[in-house]
């Protein structure tokens, strides 16, 4: 970490406008780098403890998979006067308590890195995992209601349910979207389907989902969006490799998760996508650098404030160049670590199916590649 303190006024937040799963309220800064995420204690906690974790602790390979934890922002007013930032004549700026009831999991936010920062054209999959959809401390009643849930849906018997995802066209700015409603409503047939949908091949026409996500952009039902056979099949290969490492980090460690998801990223765009695969990074899993800190608070124009930060991060100034693929472990608001209850078989399930599906489309991808010796599978 840097000997000196900075002080980096990040630019103003905005909603995450490539948010295809989980809770809304998730905010992003201007550059998109970092995202804010509304949450409750617990995951707070699991956190700063999965932070924490010595290398010697099980816990601490999970680091590899989570989005980087920079830190906590905590409420603690509101401006008195609005009109009195950006005032230079009147650098005295008063918080008062926040009127009205704010929700817990308003009260303080994760920053967390953005794991599609970089990435051109975004194609985005979320994948709910596990066989349990509630909590050990939930009413009754919603644990009837999960249940049934989870047998209405591919959560029961397979362990994954996709969530909502976008594709792009390389020659379009606008993503094709489908929503939850579509993992909802299939079943375990159909889930090759849907992982189809999420890596098509560009020169295949796309299966259009029922009642998918409308975009402003003009013609976009002609769009086929997608990445060439080669560049596919590398996507597949790597993604494949990286749940299977994945599913044995979490096989060593004790814990229940309930409504977590893996998030995969990759990119959309044909250029981009040629030099990542030109460069031997693999997936973006996140680089472990432990002793590295970011201490955020709001400065006296209410906005927010790095205090300290990595020297590689203010080092940084050229663009930030993404990889081909990213894979992720998200969403920890119902995640225990409890002693002697072993890995979450569910959870285990659910990244098993989710191997199973990649090297699935990966076998077919690779039939549409020369036989050249161009690519080894």
């Amino acid at each position: 970490m840097s000997d000196s303190l900075l002080s980096l006024t990040l630019a103003a937040t905005r909603p995450l406008a490539a948010q295809v799963g989980g809770h809304a309220g998730v905010q992003t800064t201007e550059d998109e780098s970092l995202l804010l995420k509304p949450a409750l204690p617990r995951e707070i906690d699991f956190y700063q403890r999965l932070a924490a974790a010595d290398d010697q602790d099980e816990l601490s390979k999970l680091r590899k998979w989570a989005p980087k934890f920079l830190g906590v922002l905590k409420l603690e007013g509101q401006l008195k006067d609005s009109s009195a930032v950006g005032n230079e004549s009147n650098g005295n700026v008063e918080v008062v308590p926040v009127h009205g009831k704010i929700a817990p999991e308003d009260q303080e936010r994760l920053v967390l890195e953005n794991v599609a920062y970089g990435f051109v054209k975004p194609c985005i999959l979320d994948v709910k995992l596990g066989t349990v959809l509630y909590d050990e401390d939930a009413p009754p009643e919603k644990q009837a209601r999960m249940i049934k849930s989870a047998q209405n849906s591919t959560s029961g018997e397979t362990g994954v349910r996709l969530t909502g995802f976008q594709v792009y066209g390389n020659d379009s700015p606008k993503p094709i979207l489908t929503p939850k409603s579509y993992g909802r409503s299939i079943k375990k047939e159909q889930l090759p389907d849907g992982i189809e949908m999420f890596f098509p091949v560009s020169s295949a026409p796309y299966p259009t989902p029922p009642n998918p996500i409308e975009t402003s952009e003009s013609g976009m039902s002609k769009s086929h969006p997608g990445l060439p056979p080669l560049l596919l099949h590398c996507v597949l290969t790597t993604l494949q490799a990286d749940l299977e490492d994945l599913k044995a980090t979490l096989t060593n460690i004790e814990m229940r998760m309930v409504g977590g998801s893996v998030l995969i990223v990759y990119e959309g765009d044909w250029e981009r996508a040629s030099t990542a695969f030109s460069t031997p990074s693999g997936t973006a899993a996140t680089s472990e650098d432990e002793d590295d800190e970011v201490e955020v608070e709001i400065d006296e124009n209410g906005q927010i404030v790095l205090e300290s930060l990595p020297d590689e991060v203010v080092e940084e100034e050229e663009e930030h160049q993404a990889p081909l693929c990213s894979l992720s472990l998200i969403d920890f608001a119902h995640t225990r670590l409890i002693d002697g209850a072993g890995p979450d078989e569910g959870v285990l399930k659910g990244i098993q199916t989710m191997i199973d599906l990649v090297r699935q489309r990966k076998d077919k991808i690779a039939a549409m590649l020369p036989s050249d010796g161009l690519v080894v599978v």
